[in-house]
C-alpha cells in the first residue's frame, strides 16, 4: 500500500515538472517570437535589408571574424574610444584597416579641398619641381607656422630649400593637428574651444597660399583624385572659398611689393575651376573607373550680412555657369563661434526672391553643448548654435554637415527622415574637435538605425594629419556594430545623396557596383584561404528549444569559435532532417527549424539538435534536444502594440 502510494505521488510530481517544463519552454518559444518581432522592426525603421548573396555571406563573415580578432586585440585600449594620436599607426597596420582600405566606399562628400592631399605628399611635389626654389616659411610659435611662395623674401621668412631646419618631416609636424596638438587638450578630450584653438592656425601653413599658385594647383586636383581612388573612392564633392584665386610669381618689378605675386583669376576664381575641371577630364579618361567631382562654394560664418550675401550670389552665378562642376553654397567655421543661420536669414531671403534654386550644404549642429547654454558670442546674434538645426531644414538644405545636435531633437530627426536630408558625418573630425569623445556614442548609429540618411566624409583629413578616409570607415566599423550591409548601404548612400544628376547617378551606380563585386570576389578568395589551427567550436546553448511543427522557428545557437565556419556550409541536423544554418558572428549561429507537421516518419515531437560547420563531415559534439509543439502558445505580455 505504501508503496503504491509512494509510486502515485512520485508520478503526480513528474507529472507536474512536465507540466511546468512544457510551461517554460512553451514561454520561451513565445519570447523568441516577440523577441524577433522587435529585432525585424528595427530592421523595418532602418529602411534597408540585411540581406546577403552567397558569397556576400562569405565577406560578411570574414569581416565579423577580422572584427572579432581586432577587438580581442585592442579591447583593453580601444582605439576608436582613444585619442587618435596614440593609435593611429596601429590602425592602419590592423587586418580590418586594410580590407576596409579595399571596400569600394562611393564618394567622400564632406571634404575640404584644400585640407585633403596629405602634407607629405604636398611637399614632395614641392620639394621635387621648380617651385621648392620659391618655398618659404615663418617658423613662429609651435602651430603657427606657415609656408608660402615668393620671389623676394619678406621680413621674418627663411628659405626652406637645403634647410635642415625645415625638412618634410618638420613641416609636416608643424601643419597638422596631430603634429601640435598638446597634452592640455588631448587630457581634455571634449573641450572644443581648446581644439579649434590649435586646428584654426593650421589652415592656412599648407593652404591656400600654396594650392592657388597656379603651376601648383592642377599638380594638387590631380594629387587630390589619385588619393581617393587608391583608398576606392570613386567620386568627390569638395567645398572651397568663395575667394579662391590663381596667381603666379611675377619678376616684373611693379610686383616685388607683393613679393612677386599677380593674381591671374577674375574675383570668381573662374579660372582655378577651369584648371579643375580640366584634370578631372583628363583623371577620367585615364581612370574609367572614377565617377567624378563636384565643387561647393562656401563662405566664412563670421562674415556680416553683406559678405554673405556677396558670396551666396557669387555660388549661384557660378554654378549656373557651370552645373556640371558646382553644385552649391555652404557656411563654414567653427559653428559655436561663428553667427547663426538665423542671422543672415535676410541674406537667404533675398535669395529666395530671386527665385533661383542655389542648392545648400550647410554645416549644422557640429556642437556638443545643448540649446540653453552657448549662445553665439556676437552681441548682435545671441542665438544658440542648436538654432540652426531647426534653419537648416528650413531654408531647404540637401544635407547638413556633422548634424550631431539634431540626436537631442527626435521630432526634427523625424523630419530630415521623411524629407530624405542626409546628414554628412564626420566620425574622426568629431572627435579631434572635441564633440565625440568615444566613437561608441556617436549619435550616427543612431540616425542610421532610425532610417535618416547619412553619409561618411572626412572634412580636413591631412590638416588633421591622420591623411585616409579609410579611418573614419575602420571607426565607424569597430564602434558602432556595423556590418557589410551597413558599410554597402553608406556607401550606395554617397552617390545616392550626392550632387550628381540622375542620368550621371545611373552610371555612377553601374561604376560602384562593379567595384563592389569585384571586391566581393577578391574578398572570398581570401577569405577561403583562412586556415584556423588549433581552434575548436563550442555551443552553450540554443534559444529557444521549442518551436511549431510546421517549421520556420529561428534558433540563436550561441557558442564560441564558429568563424570556422566563414567559408563552409552550416548544417544544423534536427534528428535526420538537415536544414542549413547561417553563420552571424564568431559566438553566435542561426538554424530554422524544418517543417515536420506532415512527415510520416517523426516518431517524437522531441529530436536531438546536432550542428556541423564543415558542410556536414563533422559534428559538434555537443547535443541539444529540440522540442516541437502542437499545442496552442502560452500567452506572454505584449511587448508591441
Amino acid at each position: 500500500m505504501v508503496d503504491v502510494t509512494w509510486a502515485v505521488v512520485i508520478a503526480s510530481v513528474l507529472t507536474l515538472t512536465l507540466a511546468q517544463t512544457n510551461d517554460i519552454n512553451k514561454f520561451e518559444y513565445n519570447y523568441s517570437l516577440m523577441r524577433n518581432t522587435l529585432q525585424e522592426g528595427e530592421d523595418n525603421l532602418a529602411g534597408y535589408k540585411q540581406v546577403y548573396t552567397e558569397n556576400e555571406q562569405i565577406v560578411y563573415s570574414y569581416l565579423e571574424y577580422l572584427k572579432w580578432k581586432e577587438f580581442q586585440r585592442t579591447r583593453n585600449d580601444f582605439p576608436p574610444a582613444r585619442p587618435l594620436k596614440l593609435h593611429i599607426d596601429d590602425i592602419k597596420m590592423s587586418e580590418v584597416y586594410k580590407l576596409l582600405k579595399k571596400f569600394p566606399k562611393g564618394g567622400n562628400i564632406h571634404l575640404h579641398h584644400n585640407h585633403v592631399v596629405t602634407k607629405q605628399k604636398m611637399l614632395e611635389l614641392i620639394f621635387s619641381s621648380f617651385l621648392y626654389d620659391n618655398l618659404y616659411v615663418k617658423a613662429s610659435a609651435p602651430g603657427m607656422w606657415n609656408l608660402d611662395f615668393f620671389l623676394n623674401r619678406p621680413q621674418g621668412w627663411n628659405k626652406v630649400k637645403d634647410n635642415p631646419s625645415y625638412s618634410k618631416d618638420i613641416l609636416v609636424k608643424h601643419a597638422t593637428l596631430l603634429g601640435v596638438i598638446d597634452m592640455k587638450a588631448t587630457n581634455n578630450p571634449t573641450n572644443s574651444d581648446l581644439r579649434w584653438e590649435e586646428m584654426n592656425p593650421l589652415f592656412d601653413v599648407l593652404g591656400s597660399n600654396i594650392i592657388n599658385h597656379a603651376n601648383f594647383s592642377k599638380v594638387y586636383t590631380n594629387a587630390l583624385l589619385q588619393q581617393a581612388m587608391d583608398e576606392n573612392v570613386q567620386y568627390l564633392e569638395t567645398k572651397s572659398s568663395s575667394s579662391n584665386k590663381l596667381y603666379v610669381l611675377d619678376p616684373d618689378r611693379s610686383y616685388l611689393g607683393k613679393y612677386g605675386k599677380r593674381f591671374i583669376d577674375n574675383d570668381l576664381g573662374e579660372l582655378e575651376l577651369q584648371f579643375t575641371s580640366e584634370v578631372v577630364q583628363k583623371f577620367k579618361q585615364n581612370n574609367p573607373n572614377f565617377i567624378g567631382y563636384k565643387r561647393i562654394i562656401n563662405s566664412y560664418r563670421g562674415g556680416d550680412e553683406q559678405y554673405i550675401l556677396k558670396n551666396a550670389n557669387k555660388a549661384l552665378t557660378l554654378f549656373e555657369k557651370y552645373p556640371d562642376l558646382v553644385s552649391g553654397f555652404d557656411l563654414v567655421a567653427e559653428e559655436d563661434k561663428g553667427y547663426s543661420l538665423l542671422f543672415y536669414l535676410d541674406d537667404f531671403a533675398k535669395m529666395a526672391a530671386q527665385n533661383v534654386s542655389l542648392p545648400y550644404f550647410f554645416h549644422t549642429g557640429e556642437t556638443n553643448w545643448p540649446d540653453d547654454l552657448l549662445s553665439s558670442p556676437h552681441n548682435d546674434d545671441p542665438v544658440p548654435t542648436m538654432g540652426n538645426v531647426y534653419d537648416a531644414i528650413l531654408l531647404g538644405a540637401k544635407r547638413v554637415g556633422h548634424g550631431l545636435g539634431y540626436v537631442k531633437h527626435p521630432y526634427l530627426m523625424e523630419v530630415l527622415k521623411k524629407k530624405n536630408i542626409a546628414i554628412e558625418v564626420n566620425p574622426v573630425s568629431n572627435k579631434m574637435l572635441g564633440y565625440v569623445a568615444d566613437q561608441r556614442h556617436h549619435p550616427a548609429i543612431t540616425y542610421l538605425r532610425y532610417g535618416i540618411p547619412i553619409v561618411l566624409g572626412s572634412d580636413d583629413p591631412a590638416t588633421f594629419g591622420y591623411d585616409e578616409f579609410t579611418v573614419d570607415w575602420y571607426e565607424a566599423f569597430m564602434s558602432w556594430g556595423l556590418n557589410l550591409a551597413d558599410l554597402r548601404h553608406l556607401a550606395f548612400n554617397s552617390l545616392r545623396y550626392s550632387s550628381l544628376s540622375s542620368s550621371e547617378k545611373n552610371v555612377a551606380y553601374k561604376k560602384w557596383t562593379l567595384s563592389y563585386d569585384n571586391f566581393i570576389l577578391n574578398t572570398k578568395t581570401v577569405a577561403c584561404k583562412q586556415i584556423f589551427q588549433n581552434t575548436s567550436p563550442q555551443i552553450f546553448r540554443i534559444f529557444p528549444q521549442e518551436g511549431d511543427m510546421k517549421g520556420g522557428t529561428k534558433i540563436q545557437v550561441f557558442g564560441r569559435n564558429f568563424h570556422v565556419a566563414i567559408c563552409k556550409k552550416i548544417v544544423c541536423n534536427f534528428g535526420d532532417i538537415k536544414t542549413t544554418g547561417t553563420f552571424v558572428y564568431s559566438h553566435r549561429i542561426t538554424c530554422n527549424s524544418p517543417d515536420l507537421s506532415h512527415s510520416s516518419t517523426i516518431h517524437s515531437r522531441v529530436v536531438p539538435l546536432t550542428i556541423s560547420l564543415d558542410g556536414g563531415l563533422t559534428y559538434i559534439q555537443n547535443t541539444f534536444t529540440f522540442r516541437y509543439l502542437q499545442t496552442n502558445h502560452l500567452p506572454i505580455p505584449e511587448i508591441v502594440g
